[in-house]
């Protein structure tokens, strides 16, 4: 009879361990690790033991084989191998809290890769490494590596459509909006006409940019171009067309409108399991609920966004969540707590986003509040200028008012009347808009 050594085919997953560590004079202690022991390592050569997918790729590692190999004893192209490690690397991001560790090996691969000439793989990873930073809130790091990525003619937004929207979403939150509008622009190009629910994706990340340049009415024709796609597209696509265009009412000051088009993301997404989405939108209502001047039913959107987001939810959405939460403190007096929100959010996100205007925002309402007038000075100013940089002049006004307050209470009444002028300008600006809105 043969024996098992020499058919590899027939052998167990344990026997094949056996085998290799044997065959590099291995011990068993050789082959142990973090979670692994040597007994670990025993128990599965003896078929006491069904390894763990952990496992494997530990015991793999050490002996320097494909984990395709220890469970079927096929070997496998370089490419393979190469694509194999990409797609265990991809699985560790979704499933590590980690990921250090994970971004350390795929920098490995990619000389490899290179090595190979698999550029294909080389931009995979690539866009990997870019989602990861992106997530952790290193945007100029994410930019570097997923403008690398779509570089590549394989890298197309109908095969990648993450990548894209997440390169667009780092250009708006590190303040670089024109060439978050000229990416979508290209990409906008680059997609058929009947791929519906990605040409609205795009158009909603168009669309935000433009209102980031303070372009609304353009923003608005955007969204309206794009209405063909919205009524046949499936309800992620049609609650995130809600979304954008109640982001541009928001921005012209049509508070009610809306919040009308978001109740309509809201009761989408509820009949999703997106809870991350849904958690977004309570936070939309409380944005537009805030900056309309009001705290009413503002604690009710902040409690559902903070039930439904979960712990490794992007930096940007935590540190708005926080955000809104010290704006709110603020409004109702309880500077205290406001300040220390304000510096958490403001902590967590990148300095360049406008999503920091409700942080800082809280943050001058918070020092002024408490009398530290210098403190509350600088936060104002950076507030009104995020706010008229970006055309919101109801925002902007209201952020003037209560700057001038802040200055009569310091004692420089000369500034408060300034600050006061400026805010009856910016709602001068506003209601002019209103009107040429009405007119059109």
């Amino acid at each position: 009879m043969t024996d098992i050594e020499d058919r590899p085919g027939d052998e167990t997953i344990g026997q094949r361990i056996r085998r290799l560590r044997k065959a590099q004079r291995l011990s068993q202690v050789n082959l142990s690790g973090p979670g692994v022991t040597n007994a670990h390592v025993s128990r599965i050569e003896a078929g006491a033991r069904q390894p763990s997918f952990k496992a494997l790729r530990h015991i793999a590692r050490k002996l320097g084989v494909s984990i395709e190999y220890l469970e079927h004893g096929i070997d496998v192209t370089t490419r393979e191998e190469l694509e194999l490690s990409l797609a265990d690397l991809e699985l560790r991001i979704r499933l590590e809290p980690d990921t250090e560790s994970v971004e350390r090996d795929i920098e490995a691969l990619i000389p490899r890769a290179q090595s190979e000439g698999e550029l294909d793989i080389v931009a995979k990873a690539r866009a990997a490494l870019g989602m990861v930073a992106a997530s952790s809130g290193r945007l100029a790091d994410a930019i570097g590596e997923l403008e690398a990525a779509v570089a590549h003619p394989l890298i197309r937004p109908d095969l990648f459509p993450d990548v894209y929207a997440t390169l667009i979403a780092c250009y708006r939150q590190s303040g670089r909006f024109e060439e978050a509008v000229v990416a979508c622009e290209r990409t906008l190009g680059q997609t058929a006409h009947e791929n519906g629910p990605l040409r609205i994706l795009l158009a909603t990340h168009l669309s935000h940019a433009l209102s980031d340049l303070g372009e609304v009415e353009r923003a608005r024709a955007v969204l309206e171009e794009h209405t063909g796609d919205f009524e046949q597209s499936d309800p992620y696509a049609q609650a995130r067309m809600h979304w954008s265009l109640a982001r541009v009412a928001a921005m012209q000051d049509e508070r009610r409108l809306a919040l009308r088009h978001m109740r309509q993301a809201i009761a989408l997404l509820r009949g999703t399991e997106d809870t991350i989405r849904l958690a977004g939108a309570h936070i939309v209502c409380a944005q537009i609920l805030l900056w309309g001047g009001t705290a009413a039913g503002v604690a009710k959107h902040l409690r559902a966004a903070r039930a439904l987001l979960p712990p490794h939810a992007e930096a940007g959405d935590r540190g708005t969540l926080r955000g809104l939460e010290a704006l709110l403190a603020a409004r109702q007096h309880r500077f205290t707590e406001a300040r220390q929100a304000a510096e958490e959010a403001l902590s967590i996100m990148p300095e360049h986003t406008p999503e920091i205007a409700p942080a800082l925002y809280a943050q001058a309402l918070a020092a002024a509040g408490e009398a530290d007038y210098d403190i509350a000075d600088e936060a104002f100013k950076h507030v009104l200028e995020l706010a008229t940089h970006s055309k919101l002049w109801q925002e902007a006004a209201l952020i003037a008012r209560d700057w001038a307050d802040m200055l009569r209470w310091a004692g420089r009444p000369y500034e408060s009347e300034q600050a006061t002028r400026d805010a009856e300008q910016y709602a001068s600006e506003a209601q002019k808009r209103a009107c040429q809105r009405n007119t059109a």
